[in-house]
């Protein structure tokens, strides 16, 4: 279902984020394309100390000032997609673990809605395979279900691959008709300029890197490919929005981070024997 901005997304808007970044991949197109930017907010809620992570702790480092470098590249890549400066906050949660935080993260969530009182609540899709990206998730959820906001939550995709499905994309496997499209081929290349400024994310930023976490492949794909959201509905809670294979999607989200995470260690450990300097 495509979707007029000017109609859908008015009045103000909160963006919750749990990365640096991950606010671009998955609506940069459509924060580029919003009428009045001057009413919406940016808040990220970890300190982003947790990516690049090394695949082998105890071998490889990070710099201590790297979540001082990914807020500079967050103002940077929110300035050129138009959000004021003021409207940008950071949460300086611990990057990785914001499940085990949940309550501190329901309260901070809480707060800011209460501070901006947005019209509409941005988060990441309910079934998103990172942890950090669910917990912010069911934070705005169990908001919603106090009743103490009237506003319109709407849930963002950034990782909608997934290896174990057999379509490879989860948003296909969403019923007909809740998917709400945005076409943002006329800021295509705003959005891919607001990627470019996470250099952290964008090129081997350590040694011990074997790629960058996003590719040039993907970044290419993000920055010309619509971007969804799904309109959040009490009566369609949980894997409600799902159409078909509920039970498969319940199992691949639970093993695809594993799987994942076992295979980035194979790797490092076989390019450290390859190369051991």
């Amino acid at each position: 279902m495509h979707i007029n901005l000017r109609e859908t997304f008015t009045g103000s808007g909160m963006i919750l984020v749990p990365h640096m970044d991950d606010e671009v991949l998955a609506c940069g197109g459509t924060i580029a394309l919003l009428p009045d930017k001057s009413d919406w907010h940016v808040v990220y809620a970890t300190d982003g100390m947790a990516s690049p992570e090394p695949v082998l702790p105890g071998r490889d480092k990070i710099s201590p000032d790297l979540g001082q470098i990914r807020q500079a590249e967050a103002q940077a890549a929110m300035a050129l997609l138009g959000i004021p400066p003021d409207n940008v906050h950071f949460l300086n949660m611990p990057d990785g673990r914001l499940s085990h935080h949940q309550l501190a993260v329901e309260e901070a969530v809480a707060h800011w809605v209460s501070q901006l009182q947005p019209d509409h609540l941005f988060v990441p899709f309910r079934y998103d395979r990172h942890p950090d990206h669910l917990a912010l998730n069911q934070a705005a959820v169990r908001l919603a279900k106090t009743g103490s906001w009237p506003g319109q939550i709407s849930e963002y995709f950034v990782y909608y691959r997934w290896r174990l499905l057999p379509q490879g994309d989860v948003r296909r496997y969403i019923r007909t008709g809740l998917l709400h499209e945005v076409d943002i081929t006329a800021v295509a290349q705003q959005k891919r300029a607001a990627l470019d400024c996470y250099t952290s994310q964008t090129t081997r930023f350590y040694p011990w890197q074997a790629r960058p976490n996003l590719t040039p492949e993907l970044l290419d794909e993000v920055s010309q490919a619509p971007e969804f959201f799904l309109h959040y509905d009490e009566k369609l809670a949980g894997t409600a929005v799902f159409s078909h294979a509920v039970s498969w999607i319940r199992i691949a989200h639970r093993l695809e981070p594993f799987l994942k995470k076992r295979k980035d260690q194979l790797v490092a450990r076989w390019r450290r024997h390859r190369n051991p300097a």
